[in-house]
């Protein structure tokens, strides 16, 4: 028995190592690079590193909502909108240190993601609140972070565990150094 459960994470690595494409964090210093090569950062598809959920009150007239799910919590119903880690969005503006990525069709449904003005190469694009309710720089796992902002044109509060999610890319193991190689033809004498 400890044999085949041996043989079983050797072949989960093996399927694992596998793969030549691997999400990597969104990071100053990768928007550089991407736009010096002028490739527009609205071409690239996003991943968000970890699960948020968008949460709202609603008044019992407006239970009726485009995305989400309305559930009955506490004699008030609730507008809840889920993002799951791995989702992936699309940029629909950029700005000097931040970027709006969208997860779903539709206009005004956008999420903001920014690093500080003067920021690092190494900084990541982190998710962005327009008001946070508490603080939002623990890397305790066990604290859920709460922050306001708008979306859909409605006010929701978004939660989420520990650090605040960031943005990643799907980079190929090739993109440290790539090799472009070709075969000359040859060409005869008309």
């Amino acid at each position: 028995m400890k044999i085949i459960s041996t043989l079983s994470v050797i072949f989960a690595l093996a399927l694992s190592s596998c793969s030549t494409l691997q999400k990597s964090y969104f990071t100053v210093d990768t928007r550089r690079r991407v736009e010096e090569k002028a490739i527009p950062v609205d071409k690239l598809q996003f991943y968000i590193d970890k699960d948020v959920e968008l949460k709202r009150e609603l008044a019992a007239r407006d239970a009726k909502v485009s995305s989400g799910k309305v559930v009955f919590e506490n004699g008030k119903y609730v507008n809840i909108v889920l993002l799951k880690a791995g989702t992936q969005g699309v940029c629909t503006m950029a700005l000097n240190n931040t970027l709006e990525v969208s997860f779903e069709n539709g206009e005004n449904k956008n999420l903001r993601f920014s690093v500080p003005e003067k920021a690092g190469s190494a900084a990541v694009y982190s998710l962005f609140a327009d008001q946070w309710m508490n603080s939002y720089n623990t890397y305790n796992p066990s604290v859920v972070q709460v922050g306001k902002i708008v979306y859909d044109n409605e006010v929701y509060f978004m939660r989420f565990s520990g650090e605040r999610p960031k943005l990643m890319i799907q980079k190929s193991a090739q993109d440290k150094y790539q090799v472009n190689k070709r075969v000359m033809s040859g060409r005869k004498v008309d």
